[in-house]
């Protein structure tokens, strides 16, 4: 369905720009809707579930708040209060790095690698059903087209 359509616009969106812009936003905020349906089930968010994730790839050397912040594109306030409800909920821990007190070394604990292990399933099926909507060569066009546009935000801030 065309996006003026979708919206209930009057008459078509006169600028492609504007129109794949609305497209983009529409989707995300879709896909945002989708994912707080999908880990509600398991009492995360997306955006906890994206720093288990991460730390799951850099075990078992973890990461620092910092490093954690930077990957996850997050301030680090919100970090802090995400790390702190994982951290309650027994999922990672934080200790002070032996080599420099000044930073945290976060890691996950064996209830969080099994939490990981519990959802990577039905999230991989999830992400498999929502993509095979496009072919291989879509999804080519669609990641070199964000990967462009993420390089002009970035140029942005």
């Amino acid at each position: 369905m065309k996006i003026h359509e979708e919206l209930k616009l009057k008459s078509p969106v006169q600028s492609k720009n504007h129109e794949a812009l609305l497209n983009f936003v529409i989707t995300n905020t879709l896909l945002s809707k989708l994912s707080e349906k999908f880990f509600s089930a398991f009492k995360l968010t997306d955006s906890q579930w994206n720093i288990l994730l991460t730390l799951n790839s850099f075990e078992p050397d973890g990461l620092s708040q910092q490093d954690l912040s930077d990957k996850l594109v997050m301030s680090k306030s919100n970090i802090v209060g995400l790390i702190d409800k994982l951290e309650k909920a027994d999922y990672l821990t934080r200790t002070m790095r032996k080599d420099d007190r000044r930073f945290n070394c976060i890691n996950l604990t064996k209830a969080g690698l099994l939490l990981i292990e519990k959802i990577e399933k039905p999230y991989f099926e999830e992400v498999n059903s929502l993509m095979n909507v496009l072919n291989d060569k879509q999804k080519e066009n669609l990641i070199e087209s964000l990967e462009l546009i993420r390089a002009k935000v970035k140029e942005s801030i």
